[in-house]
């Protein structure tokens, strides 16, 4: 059940500080930090042991892996959100929830668990929901409702790895194929060798396989990079902007297609300047890519940005027309 203060006393508002309440917060944070900031938790593939909040720190940091350093910015945007609803969550009563104990002490077990098969995920998830669950027993759920799309948001921060192996060649192949049809479609012929993309020989000029142009289709350009920060930015997006929780989804729902789209553009774009200014100039080496090489890494979020304001301008555009068409009661 939830408290909600003592009999014929109205619950607190968010706004307002006890001392019980304070000594609470602090129990909660100071857990957080002891467990996920101090404890080594995982190996992984490393000699020694590092807690979740280090693992976190390092899959953020990384130069040489960039799939997770949007997660760096997940926690500031969520604390922005809150602040942003800040005057509506003034109105609503403070409470405190047993279910947000059953919580923490769920995640505690997931965390043991997570420890003890020393899976770094499992150490990520029960983190999750220990701010969860801690939420949930010093606001209550009203608060947390309202909190709900900040608390869901956190997730975006974390790095799942193993998605990237379940993901990353599907998504080549993807790309592989979408990429070939439509050269072969324009009147570039191209054959596909594996998971890269060469010319087709021209024996009347004198041209070899892969002369013209060689790409590989490498795991950066398959999408898996851009997918994840993608789906954090639509998932923001859509909330800021749409209303109905089903504009939402499908916004949300697409990201992986505007995904997609963002990098066959990239496709296209390296693919016809290597034609053009050669490999030289588009593409450089993969110690040393050329300027070309990176503007095609942004034309990625170019493409796939300007298709998720365009999908929503469809949604807003879609529900002013249903409201308009919608019958009207005769005036009496």
């Amino acid at each position: 059940m939830d408290s909600t203060g003592p009999t014929g006393t109205p619950p607190r508002g968010v706004a307002s500080f006890s001392w019980g309440f304070g000594l609470e917060v602090f129990a909660v944070l100071s857990l957080i930090t002891v467990l996920y900031g101090f404890v080594p938790y995982s190996f992984g593939y490393q000699n020694e042991a590092h807690s979740v909040f280090r693992l976190l720190y390092v899959a953020w940091t990384n130069p040489q892996i960039t799939d997770w350093h949007h997660g760096l910015m997940v926690p500031l945007i969520s604390i922005g959100l809150v602040l942003h609803q800040w005057k509506d969550l003034k109105k609503l009563p403070l409470q405190s929830s047993r279910t947000g104990l059953a919580v923490l002490a769920a995640s505690l077990v997931l965390y043991w668990i997570g420890y003890k098969i020393d899976v770094r995920v499992v150490g990520f998830l029960s983190l999750q929901l220990m701010i969860g669950g801690g939420l949930l027993m010093l606001v209550g759920w009203p608060i947390f409702r309202t909190l709900l799309f900040p608390f869901g948001f956190l997730i975006f921060a974390f790095p799942f790895d193993f998605l990237d192996n379940l993901l990353a060649f599907p998504l080549r192949n993807i790309m592989c194929q979408l990429s070939q049809g439509f050269l072969n479609l324009v009147g570039v012929e191209t054959l596909r060798v594996g998971t890269a993309l060469v010319s087709a020989p021209d024996y009347a000029k004198g041209l070899a396989q892969g002369q013209r142009f060689a790409l590989d289709v490498a795991t950066p350009c398959s999408g898996i990079r851009s997918l994840f920060a993608l789906m954090m930015v639509s998932a923001l997006y859509a909330h800021l902007t749409l209303r109905k929780a089903w504009q939402k989804w499908t916004m949300f729902l697409l990201s992986p297609a505007l995904a997609v789209a963002g990098n066959f553009g990239r496709m296209m774009m390296l693919t016809f300047g290597t034609m053009f200014l050669g490999s030289a100039v588009a593409i450089g080496t993969e110690e040393h890519p050329t300027t070309f090489h990176m503007a095609a890494g942004f034309f990625v979020f170019v493409v796939a940005l300007v298709g998720m304001a365009g999908i929503g301008w469809i949604l807003q555009r879609g529900e002013k027309a249903h409201g308009s068409a919608a019958p009207t009661e005769p005036r009496k």
